[in-house]
């Protein structure tokens, strides 16, 4: 919708209060104010009355979009391209771990890598949360599996008289129990969070 903005074209956005999932129109509303805002109603009259309107003057498409445009359909930008196009940012992208660039469009920010991956802000938040997640499940597991074989080991080493061993493994398998609370309560706040965030939007 910003793009066909930038080309001088009629943007036209349903009423969000009119809409099923109003969350879609409020996303393009804060992008940009649009020339129409109808209900669903009235979308099919003024989509009649428009297309009956004279073309007006023909706007060259911005070069941003038109290179955009290429990046969308496979072609791998160069870094010094991507630099004309928006700001390295410190974020990696979630999905290949490239370098990302902070592209404005009016009052939001976009990010994109020279691969093509491209998010808005909020979705970027969501994949960086869905791969934070995934680290610590396989953070969890791997202690998890660390110190059920330092118990093991400790409980060999009793069995076969080792009571300097035993204590060795004893100490790390406590130093594992510390390091998993550590973890298990880092999950459980972010289940808290999102609990709240939850509960946030559907107060809205």
């Amino acid at each position: 919708l910003w793009a066909l903005d930038q080309c001088a074209g009629i943007t036209v956005v349903q009423d969000p209060s009119d809409a099923a999932f109003p969350d879609m129109p409020l996303n393009a509303l804060n992008r940009l104010r649009p020339d129409h805002m109808v209900t669903l109603a009235a979308m099919p009259r003024l989509l009649s009355s428009l297309v009956t309107q004279p073309a007006g003057e023909a706007v060259k498409a911005p070069e941003s979009i038109r290179f955009e445009v290429e990046i969308a359909k496979g072609s791998v930008a160069e870094m010094d391209e991507m630099d004309g196009l928006g700001r390295r940012s410190v974020l990696a992208c979630p999905t290949c771990h490239g370098v990302m660039w902070e592209i404005d469009e009016g009052p939001l920010t976009r990010f994109r890598c020279h691969v093509g991956h491209t998010f808005a802000a909020e979705h970027l938040s969501l994949s960086l949360d869905e791969n934070l997640r995934r680290a610590m499940g396989s953070a969890l597991r791997a202690l998890e599996e660390r110190l059920e074989l330092a118990r093991k080991l400790e409980r060999d080493a009793e069995g076969k008289d080792q009571p300097h061993l035993a204590a060795s493994w004893g100490k790390r398998a406590s130093e594992y129990e510390r390091e998993l609370s550590v973890i298990r309560s880092a999950v459980s706040r972010m289940d808290e969070i999102d609990r709240g965030e939850d509960d946030y939007k559907a107060a809205e």
